[in-house]
């Protein structure tokens, strides 16, 4: 995906939150939240790069980190949000206990300590909605993409993303696309587009 993009004269960054793929820790939204604004700045303050140009890219609840990040930093020049919840409240599990051994058998908890305080890590997921803060990220433009066959983040979470947008705003549903839209051969050309009509 991000070689294709960076072949279209984009400069690209993707890293893995911590606890995903190559990166240490445990899934941990406060935390993710962290990384995001690390990375971010990182790219913000890298000689070459137009740091009016920043454009988020992110994907489940990397998205709405990514959401929160745009409503209080307005450097970024827009947004797209792929498969993201617009309330993690509405679709986590009721007990905390049965969010943390999901992650346990996942792998993306590895620290037989980890949490330290299972109800406050609890309450960070509860605490991510986008919903609330896409107004704020007005008038930059907010993109919304979303499997209509989405097992995980049900696609009403989409129709809600895009009320709660201001223009400009666009939704593209992807018929019989799953969750997982990194994998779907559409997403990557979704995203070139994107990146072409608000560069």
């Amino acid at each position: 995906m991000v070689e294709q993009i960076v072949a279209h004269d984009y400069i690209c960054v993707l890293f893995n939150f911590g606890g995903c793929g190559e990166s240490s820790g445990s899934i941990d939204m406060r935390a993710w939240y962290e990384d995001l604004f690390a990375v971010y700045d990182l790219v913000y303050n890298t000689p070459g790069i137009d740091p009016y140009s920043i454009h988020g890219v992110g994907f489940s609840a990397g998205g709405a980190i990514a959401a929160k990040l745009a409503s209080l930093d307005h450097q970024f020049k827009s947004l797209l949000l792929m498969a993201t919840p617009a309330d993690l409240a509405e679709i986590l599990p009721e007990d905390p206990v049965v969010l943390r051994e999901h992650f346990r058998e996942l792998g993306l908890i590895q620290d037989a300590d980890f949490p330290k305080n299972v109800n406050a890590w609890y309450r960070g997921f509860q605490e991510l909605k986008p919903v609330k803060w896409l107004p704020f990220i007005a008038p930059r433009p907010v993109g919304i993409v979303h499997g209509e066959d989405d097992g995980v983040v049900p696609v009403a979470h989409a129709y809600k993303l895009f009320q709660a947008a201001f223009t400009p705003k666009k939704i593209t549903l992807l018929e019989g696309a799953p969750h997982q839209l990194r994998r779907d051969p559409r997403t990557t050309p979704l995203i070139i587009d994107w990146l072409k009509e608000v560069a």
